[in-house]
């Protein structure tokens, strides 16, 4: 049997291989298909209620301390954040882009405000957050 160190090591080593490896494996796969069947929804709804029943969620929040989750997202996240960011940047005016459009037309459209606030809320807000949620649902 390998010792840990030895386990390690091995470890330490992939970290040169294991990109290429994921890529290729990435490449064959088809996640979706398996993964939109009416077998997987049902699975997933199944897990996620046995997970609500047990309290998973909770129990795996009880297990690591605000300060660790603090320490691992400052030394994890904040360095590849920009970046990761930057890359989303096109997809992200793709989509944002067309919705922000629709709400700032439907706010640039709205009739002058009153001193009725009910109207207010009726004429004013609720146009723009239905433009916002069809913009949304279309995400």
């Amino acid at each position: 049997m390998k010792t840990k160190e030895e386990a390690r090591a091995n470890f330490e080593a992939a970290v040169a291989y294991i990109p290429a490896r994921y890529s290729a494996g990435v490449a064959k796969a088809d996640w979706a298909g398996p993964a939109g069947s009416e077998a997987a929804e049902a699975n997933y709804a199944t897990a996620v209620s046995q997970a609500v029943a047990k309290k998973s969620r909770q129990a795996g929040v009880r297990k690591i301390s605000n300060s660790d989750w603090q320490n691992a997202a400052k030394t994890k996240g904040a360095p590849i954040i920009g970046t990761r960011i930057a890359g989303a940047m096109a997809k992200w005016v793709a989509t944002w882009g067309p919705l922000y459009d629709g709400v700032v037309a439907t706010v640039g459209a709205l009739p002058p405000r009153t001193t009725d606030f009910m109207s207010n809320i009726n004429n004013r807000l609720v146009p723009v957050v239905k433009k916002w949620k069809e913009g949304a649902g279309k995400l």
